[in-house]
């Protein structure tokens, strides 16, 4: 009897000791946050774009990507989730842009939880352009779309709540609806397109809309964030592109990379949110960081002990960045740090010529 009252007393304890264990690391309470370090052309087109008003289903964003279009900034290829119009190619946009703010928005009513439909279905596609005020740019995009997709083409004249003056043109067809707007006296150029007829209302609404308050900073869940990312980036680093995705988003492209539906023993390991960010180094080297966010601190940390004890056979050496225990390790040529605090999983990489202290510093400036 004594001896399985020992035997007990010791299971309670240990699951008493692993019960805190859990507990110390779900528990979690965010800093106070400041606005990130964003290049201020980047940061000056999130301002631009539409705040629905729709009182019943307003659109939302639900992904965000910033990037450069000329420059040696700019990434071989580009990329973006958000569809441009047909007619413009990045390589038509970089003729007289610098860069684009790009973003997908879609209808949600009001209170409904977030949405797990992962299809195009009823996305509208918004990119705001810092424009070189080449001599009929704008004219020439609205050209191309009516080219490509045989439309009517109707002139505009939007006047956001602010004061600026928006006119340029837009495009009805069975394609869809595309309007190309000119910010006056200004260097924006704003494109907005729907691939389905049936959301020509909306897209109406949203280009009525433009500039009509703080932007993609209305809204929580794209603030949020951004608002993780540091707040002063280390001096030889600087930002050069930003991307979100949605856990559906993420859901819907590792199906089509793999040509089927996703097993559903990797759904909960899926984050809500990702936010990517991109720098160049004084030698423009790249260096990246994903933060993977999560509805709460347990499946973060769920996540990271099987990133941890993946990592770990690879040889990763425990460090210290955020107060919390990371790994850092060589991985193909490049350098990897990685941790967890709270519901954000980060992982940053750096060159091949990357210190441990340098990708540290850089982890150290996260807002988590």
């Amino acid at each position: 009897m004594m001896g399985c009252l020992i035997i007990l007393g010791l299971l309670l304890t240990g699951a008493a000791a692993g019960g805190i264990y859990i507990w110390r690391r779900a528990s979690y309470t965010p800093p106070v946050r400041t606005a990130p370090d964003i290049p201020q052309r980047a940061a000056g087109t999130l301002t631009e774009f539409p705040v629905d008003n729709d009182p019943n289903s307003p659109a939302r964003p639900t992904s965000v990507h910033t990037e450069a279009l000329t420059g040696e900034t700019a990434k071989a290829g580009g990329y973006t989730p958000a569809k441009l119009p047909p007619g413009i190619d990045r390589s038509s946009l970089s003729k007289g842009a610098t860069t684009m703010t790009s973003a997908t928005y879609k209808p949600k009513p009001k209170n409904a939880p977030a949405s797990t439909d992962p299809s195009a279905k009823d996305e509208i596609y918004i990119c705001v352009l810092v424009a070189t005020n080449q001599p009929g740019f704008t004219e020439g995009l609205a050209t191309s779309v009516v080219s490509a997709t045989g439309g009517q083409q109707t002139g505009v004249r939007v006047q956001s709540p602010k004061g600026p003056i928006y006119t340029g043109s837009s495009v009805r067809s069975p394609q869809g609806t595309i309007y190309v707007l000119n910010k006056q006296g200004g260097e924006i150029v704003i494109l907005i397109y729907a691939p389905d007829p049936a959301m020509q209302s909306v897209v109406d609404r949203l280009a009525q809309n433009v500039n009509n308050g703080e932007g993609l900073n209305d809204y929580p869940e794209i603030k949020n964030a951004f608002w993780t990312l540091p707040a002063r980036t280390p001096s030889d680093l600087t930002l050069v592109s930003l991307n979100t995705l949605t856990g559906a988003q993420i859901e819907n492209s590792m199906s089509s990379t793999g040509g089927s539906d996703l097993p559903p023993a990797m759904r909960p390991f899926i984050p809500s949110q990702m936010t990517a960010a991109r720098y160049i180094d004084s030698g423009q080297q790249e260096w990246v960081a994903v933060n993977l966010e999560y509805e709460s601190s347990f499946q973060a940390w769920r996540t990271w002990l099987l990133a941890r004890g993946a990592l770990g056979l690879g040889g990763a050496q425990t460090t210290t960045v955020r107060e919390v225990d990371g790994l850092y390790l060589n991985q193909e040529g490049k350098r990897l740090l990685v941790f967890q605090k709270g519901p954000y999983l980060i992982f940053l990489t750096g060159p091949a010529t990357a210190t441990q202290e340098r990708l540290v510093a850089l982890g150290n400036q996260f807002q988590v």
